[in-house]
């Protein structure tokens, strides 16, 4: 799987999506940015996952991962002073087209308000994507599988290992594969991208997205007949994914505003404030036809 030849940028796919989809629904503007406060026990340990995320003023919300580099500490040093709503007002727009040679702040703020800015349209058309059935972004497993994970899912590997299939977990971060090593031994957990070749079903985080990274991985596994993009950052049209080779898109909505806002703010959990949704590449009836 990889993308056709001549292909646009990812960037440049999903940003022209967006201008032609804002032709016919202006975006609103950004109601905030939230930035995930610390919690009482984020001095025991480095955190494998934080999210930022952008509120619109029409209750839209998208979420983006900032663990990548020194992404958090410089939000929350750009936004924890100053204004009391930060960015309140901007355009999302304007945003969004960051992600195409941003920095990897403005991109982890461009790909926010990417999910938000689909989000909004999607709640404005009525369309509610199907809700998940695993924790897989619906991939189906069986004992015949080799799965690839490109980015660790700690509480999935003793899913996948109960079935009996086989794991091969890439990571870019080499503390990071030290770290799982230590929790899980029996795994295979590398940072060589050639572990996908053997794979014939690959889940891959949606940090792909943040560190264009998509492309290569799908070129590295030529034998996936499911690849799908997960996590919360993934809350996306898929148009652009799907016509790379990405046949499952598993992301996160916002279900209750509020009570997702009040937990940022406290440093707790927001899952329950949310849902996690799955798209398949095969019942996708295209952006055109949704908005028809």
């Amino acid at each position: 799987m990889s993308a056709p030849p001549h292909s646009p940028s990812l960037a440049s796919a999903l940003l022209s999506q967006l201008e032609s989809i804002a032709t016919r629904f202006p975006p609103p503007c950004v109601a905030r940015l939230h930035v995930p406060a610390d919690a009482p026990d984020d001095a025991s340990g480095p955190k494998d996952a934080k999210f930022c995320a952008i509120e619109l003023e029409d209750g839209a919300f998208g979420l983006s991962y900032i663990l990548l580099g020194d992404t958090l500490d410089a939000l929350t040093h750009a936004h924890s002073t100053g204004a009391v709503l930060p960015l309140a007002g901007a355009d999302p727009l304007l945003l969004a087209r960051r992600f195409a040679g941003g920095s990897l702040v403005e991109r982890a703020v461009a790909l926010a308000a990417i999910n938000a800015l689909t989000d909004s349209v999607w709640r404005r058309v009525g369309y509610a994507p199907p809700a998940a059935r695993n924790s897989l972004g619906d991939v189906q497993l069986d004992a015949a599988d080799h799965l690839g994970m490109i980015g660790f899912f700690p509480p999935l590997v003793r899913q996948v290992q109960a079935l009996g299939a086989r794991i091969s977990v890439l990571e870019l971060d080499e503390a990071m594969v030290r770290r799982q090593q230590e929790r899980f031994p029996g795994v295979h957990i590398t940072l060589d991208r050639a572990a996908l070749a053997g794979c014939n079903k690959v889940v891959g985080t949606s940090t792909m997205l943040l560190n264009d990274t998509l492309d290569a991985m799908l070129a590295a596994a030529p034998r996936a007949q499911a690849f799908a993009v997960i996590g919360p950052s993934a809350g996306l049209w898929p148009d652009a994914l799907f016509a790379r080779g990405v046949t499952l898109l598993g992301g996160t909505r916002v279900a209750d505003g509020a009570a997702f806002a009040d937990a940022m703010a406290r440093g707790a959990s927001w899952s329950a404030a949310a849902t996690k949704f799955a798209i398949s590449r095969d019942q996708w009836p295209g952006w055109q036809m949704l908005l028809r």
